[in-house]
């Protein structure tokens, strides 16, 4: 480890310098890629989807009026 103090400007600056091992992670396996799309909220590489918000904004008339319907 190492310090170093320096004034400039009528400013005081600390620099640290640190020495460190870094350990080697493993690499995973279990990737997974994901595509953000506009017609479906995502879809993964193993083809997996997600429907967003949108595709249920898209049938809430639809809904609405079935769900009247059968209070009759």
């Amino acid at each position: 480890m190492a310090v170093t103090i320096t004034k400039a400007s009528d400013r005081w600056f600390v620099s640290f310098k640190v020495d460190r091992v870094c350990q080697i992670t493993e690499k995973s396996i279990d990737v997974v890629g994901v595509d953000l799309g506009i017609k479906t909220l995502a879809t993964l590489s193993t083809g997996e989807v997600f429907v967003g918000a949108k595709s249920y904004r898209k049938l809430e008339s639809k809904l609405s009026r079935l769900q009247y319907r059968s209070q009759a």
